[in-house]
């Protein structure tokens, strides 16, 4: 197994970007400066319908994907300090908390401004395309937003689960005053959102499709809302099915591909590559995450080898694929899809702003969503193939429901097969079926934060390690993984209520 060798905090050694906070979005106006009155100015503004932050950073250093070193390396960034000890953050740049609610709501109320001016335009033929983009974002926008500061969906408990607001409407004044809504009629009004958007985006042709919501990332989104929504398993197949084809290795990412890249750099281009077929949709986002990679707080190699792209899948195998990693002293490991992308905006100072770009929608973990409705409808032998054609993308052979089942059920509940706790009652083969497509999200999403939303849905408890302390535990129904409302948003008029802790 080959380790590529990497001085982490390389990327500290670039000049300090400019960062400056957002206002709160809900106590502010849009800039409607702009009088949206033609299909261009409607396209356009659509461009800003798209969240600038996304939560990566915080979902991953609160998952079990990281361990504590101790303090023999130097402490990092205080989000991820906080973030590692389930705390409720008072940063405020652009990966906290406070960034992501100002980033999606301006994402938001700029959707709501193309869907007003298209309605002003009089809804026609023309501008359906666009239509079904801004509901799109405006559903996006909102189901972030849900997955960040709600609990995870639950069809028993959502009626009485506290949401986000779901905001329809441009804003026509300051200081307009909302109210937490149910995350039951949040995921309503998402769902409402993508049926009307499919059928207006099923034909759009945009000159650079990975930047919207183009009908494969479009139908990807569908799958995934509503596998977490939980109501109809069959639309989930549908709509990955609209994604995939008739044969779906041929789009599925081959990391086999990537053995030739010697840098963390090289990794990234080619994993945000425009031409990958895996990649649906990009968003290039402004953040530190990065910089975020240290020996303090790091996916340890026991935890590669126990749980993450370096642990035993079914027939006792390793990943092929996963033979080059990035690591740092032995302490800290990385498969780089997520090096830093600086913009310079000042030549002269050499500042500017810290990019990543979040592979926001891929074939691969719209196969794995296939997969998981499959395994809740107990149509085993049909997940069963759709884990394989990702088993075998990654360098191991096909398996059948049953070896696949009989692996998880010898697995440990401390690692790969760690218990679920939704208030369904699943079967055996049920519970083991769905511990490998979880193992499979884990790895195909390390870095990208999917493993915490995991973490949420089945109500997984966590256990995070303090050095020269006790461990500490996130219990399945523990408030903390709803993250805490901005502090600004809390004092604003209104009755933005607070999580409970």
């Amino acid at each position: 197994m080959k380790i590529k060798h990497l001085l982490l905090n390389i990327t500290l050694l670039i000049a300090a970007c400019g960062i400056s906070s957002c206002d709160d979005f809900l106590d502010t106006m849009p800039d409607q400066r702009t009088e949206l009155d033609n299909m261009d100015k409607v396209r356009d503004i659509l461009i800003s319908a798209y969240p600038g932050q996304y939560p990566m950073l915080m979902f991953e250093f609160m998952s079990d994907n990281y361990d504590d070193n101790g303090d023999t390396y130097s402490s990092p960034m205080n989000l991820i300090i906080e973030s590692y000890y389930w705390k409720d953050a008072v940063e405020s740049d652009q990966d906290s908390p406070n960034g992501l609610w100002n980033s999606c709501y301006r994402a938001i109320a700029a959707a709501n401004q193309a869907l007003e001016a298209i309605e002003e335009l009089g809804d026609t033929e023309e501008y359906q395309i666009y239509k079904g983009e801004a509901l799109l974002c405006r559903a996006y926008g909102h189901f972030l937003l849900s997955n960040i500061f709600c609990m995870g969906y639950n069809s028993q408990t959502a009626a009485s689960t506290l949401g986000i607001p779901y905001i329809t409407a441009p804003e026509k004044k300051v200081g307009v005053v909302y109210d937490r809504q149910t995350l039951q009629h949040v995921y309503e009004m998402i769902d409402a959102d993508i049926e009307k958007a499919l059928p207006l985006i099923r034909n759009a042709a945009f000159d650079v499709p990975l930047y919207h919501f183009n009908p494969k990332a479009a139908y990807a989104f569908a799958a995934r809302f509503n596998l977490f929504y939980g109501k109809n398993y069959d639309k989930v197949i549908e709509y990955a099915n609209e994604v995939l084809g008739d044969s779906p290795l041929p789009v599925l990412r081959d990391l086999s591909q990537y053995d030739k890249f010697t840098t963390m750099q090289e990794w990234t281009y080619g994993y945000i590559n425009k031409d990958e077929p895996a990649n649906l949709m990009l968003l290039p986002t402004i953040s530190r995450y990065g910089r975020a990679f240290n020996q303090r707080y790091a996916i340890t190699q026991a935890i590669m080898r126990s749980q993450l792209v370096w642990s035993l899948f079914p027939g006792g195998k390793q990943l092929e694929v996963y033979n080059t990693v990035f690591q740092s002293n032995y302490v800290s490991y990385i498969v780089p899809k997520m090096a830093e992308l600086f913009e310079i905006t000042n030549q002269i100072a050499q500042t500017g702003f810290p990019h990543i770009v979040v592979p926001a929608f891929t074939t691969d973990e719209t196969l794995l969503c296939r997969a998981e409705a499959y395994v809740l409808k107990k149509e085993y032998d049909k997940a069963a193939t759709d884990l394989s054609y990702w088993y075998v993308k990654k360098g191991i052979e096909a398996h059948s429901s049953d070896e696949i089942a009989d692996f998880y059920k010898a697995s440990s509940p401390e690692t790969n097969a760690k218990p679920l706790n939704t208030g369904v009652n699943y079967d055996e083969k049920q519970t083991n079926m769905l511990h490998a497509v979880l193992h499979a999200r884990r790895v195909e999403s390390i870095h990208e934060g999917g493993r915490w939303m995991d973490i949420k849905r089945y109500g997984i408890s966590i256990t995070h390690n303090i050095y020269g302390s006790n461990p500490i535990v996130l219990k399945s129904d523990d408030p903390r993984k709803a993250i805490q409302l901005p502090i600004d948003v809390l004092a604003a008029p209104g009755n933005m209520t607070p999580n409970p802790r």
